[in-house]
Parts: C-alpha cells; sequence; structure tokens
C-alpha cells in the first residue's frame, strides 16, 4: 500500500490541508472531552490506567500504520544503549505528561486545565534560561519580546486561578506538573533526538516502553480498586469508551504529522491558538461549567500571551530560515564564481 505522503500529489492540495485541519480540530476537542466524561460520567477515577490503555492502543495503532499498512514512512533508529536511554527518558516523560493531564481532568474543568496548560511556553522559557542555555556549546536565549509576551500568560493564570469557581488545589497541581512536563518533552526531544522525528514515529518508540512502565504500575496502584471500587466493572460498553478514547488519542498524534505535513508553520502555529480556544469554549457549553467574569478574563488574558509567544518564534523561525537561505545562496554564488574564474584561466 503506499504512504499518503506518496498520494499527496495526486489530491488538490488544499481540500487534502482542510480535512486534515478540520479533522484535526475535532479531534483535540474529542480528547479532552471524553477524557473529562470518563471520569465525570463512567466514575473511571485512575489516571494511570487510563494512561496505560492510551499507550497500548497507540502502540497497536503506529505498528498499524507504519509495518503493517506503510500509511507513514517508518523512520528506522540505529539502537544503541545511549539511544535506548533516550527513547526511556521521553518516554518517562511523555507518560507522565499525560497522566498528570489526566488526574487534572478528574478535579478541575477541562477549561481550567486548558487556561493552565497555556503556561506551558513559561516554563519552556524558564527551564531553557536556567538549566539548558548552554548546551552543545550553543547558547540559547530569547528576545525582549519573548519575556514581554509572559506576563500575559503569568497574569492571566494567576487570574483564572483565583477566580475559579470549582478550583480544586489537587487538580491545578496536576495541571501545573503536566505544563512543566510538557515544556521539559519539548526541550530534552530537541537535544537528545538525533533525527527529525514526527509524532506517529516518535509514538512507535516510545509506547511499548510506556506501557512497560505503566501496566505494572497500574495494577500496583490502581487494578485492586477497580475490581472492587469502579461501579461499572465488568460491563463492556465502559471498556468500549476507554479503548476508543485511545484510539483518538492515536488518531489525533496521526492527524498533528498530517497537518504540520500540509500545512504551513503560521497556520500550525494559529490553529494551535484557535484549538485552545475552541476547547475552552464547547468544554463549557458541554460540562455546563460555572464561570464568572474574572475567569473569562483571567482565561482570555493567558490566552493572548500565547498567540504574542507563537507569533514572535514563528517570526523568529522564519527570520532564521531566511538567513540559512541567503547563507545558502552565498555559498552557491561563490561556487559559481569560482568556477567561471578556473573556466577563464583555462581559456587563457
Amino acid at each position: 500500500m503506499k504512504s499518503i505522503i506518496s498520494n499527496i500529489n495526486n489530491i488538490d492540495n488544499n481540500h487534502l490541508a482542510g480535512g486534515a485541519l478540520a479533522l484535526w480540530f475535532i479531534l483535540n476537542i474529542s480528547t479532552l472531552i471524553l477524557n473529562k466524561y470518563i471520569y465525570s460520567s463512567l466514575y473511571f477515577y485512575y489516571p494511570i490506567t487510563l494512561t496505560a490503555i492510551h499507550m497500548f492502543v497507540c502502540w497497536i495503532g503506529s505498528v498499524a500504520v507504519l509495518r503493517v499498512y506503510k500509511l507513514i514512512p517508518l523512520i528506522t533508529v540505529q539502537w544503541s544503549g545511549k539511544q535506548f536511554i533516550n527513547i526511556m527518558i521521553l518516554s518517562i516523560l511523555f507518560c507522565s505528561n499525560i497522566v498528570f493531564g489526566n488526574v487534572s481532568l478528574r478535579w478541575v474543568p477541562v477549561s481550567f486545565m486548558q487556561t493552565v496548560k497555556s503556561s506551558v511556553p513559561l516554563f519552556t522559557v524558564i527551564l531553557t534560561t536556567l538549566f539548558f542555555s548552554n548546551i552543545g556549546g550553543k547558547k540559547t536565549t530569547f528576545t525582549r519580546g519573548t519575556y514581554l509576551s509572559m506576563i500575559p500568560i503569568v497574569g492571566g493564570v494567576c487570574v483564572a486561578s483565583l477566580s475559579e469557581v470549582n478550583f480544586n488545589q489537587a487538580g491545578f497541581i496536576a495541571a501545573l506538573a503536566s505544563s512543566i512536563l510538557s515544556a521539559v518533552f519539548a526541550i530534552v526531544s530537541g537535544l537528545i533526538l538525533t533525527q527529525q522525528m514526527n509524532a506517529v514515529n516518535l509514538l512507535y518508540y516510545m509506547s511499548p516502553i510506556s506501557c512497560c512502565l505503566l501496566f505494572p504500575l497500574s495494577a500496583f496502584m490502581e487494578w485492586n480498586a477497580i475490581a472492587n471500587e469502579w461501579p461499572l466493572y465488568g460491563e463492556s460498553k465502559p471498556i468500549v469508551i476507554l479503548l476508543l478514547s485511545g484510539l483518538i488519542a492515536f488518531l489525533l498524534n496521526t492527524f498533528t504529522f498530517l497537518v504540520i505535513k500540509l500545512t504551513s508553520p503560521l497556520t500550525y502555529t494559529v490553529s494551535g491558538n484557535l484549538k485552545v480556544v475552541l476547547s475552552i469554549s464547547i468544554s463549557i457549553l458541554v460540562f455546563k461549567n460555572e464561570t464568572n467574569f474574572f475567569n473569562v478574563l483571567g482565561c482570555a488574558i493567558a490566552i493572548m500571551g500565547v498567540v504574542c509567544y507563537s507569533n514572535i518564534k514563528y517570526e523568529e523561525s522564519k527570520a532564521k530560515l531566511e538567513q540559512q537561505q541567503q547563507q545558502s545562496l552565498k555559498q552557491l554564488e561563490s561556487i559559481y564564481e569560482e568556477k567561471l574564474d578556473k573556466e577563464s584561466l583555462l581559456s587563457k
């Protein structure tokens, strides 16, 4: 079967990109809503087991997409002791992030959780500045605009947290921990991955390790409670919903790859910001979360900060790419001039 990439040129790219983007929005919002539904309506208060199920389905899905049907090219990793440790580190960070995100959904509304998660850029800047600014002999610095964009993010999260009607300390701390782990994962993956990995290939290598970590932990900490305390234990419908949530989580990663492949960095950046707004708005409508003026204001301020940060990072990456293109052009011009000089000398 031909890969998805090889078929892209046979379809109108605008229609394909639009369809992938629409499904990406639906899957993003569905993941949040369904996970919250699992806690609020299925009473499945077991975040480690839920994450383990997600990782297992992602493992099966990535094998099917990459090896069985070959819809996306498999990126082969040259395994070594160091590379295994690197993937292990990423797996721990990845599944820990998801576990804490699921824990936060147990205690706080999706809208508040998403507002707190908008602090990821803040922690990325802080952690990079404190611990990762001078690794590999190259110093990482941020512009004044980047630092200024942190002000509305911090202010918005503070206002939303202080005014949250359904505030829960455990849920807030879990959402904050998930934000920190998201930032650490993004930084560390950029440092230790020797090859550019898309979301599906990264899942292919991380999900089996995550399963090996999560299933023993969930068996030790949660399975006894599931068997004895979960009111829906033994029913088939909740199991189907749990597996469906894992399938949606995997499809989200697949469509993240497609959206990045088919759209521009600007489109993906803007879509990411719009996704946060839609997730918050739809979750309020679905779960009828009690909100007030300051809660909405704090959320809006935080999102504004994220939009500013995303725009600054996009402009920086665009300027960097243009600089690299200019350098490459100068090198080609230099080579061409040298060739002309040699030809002129030979003609004499």
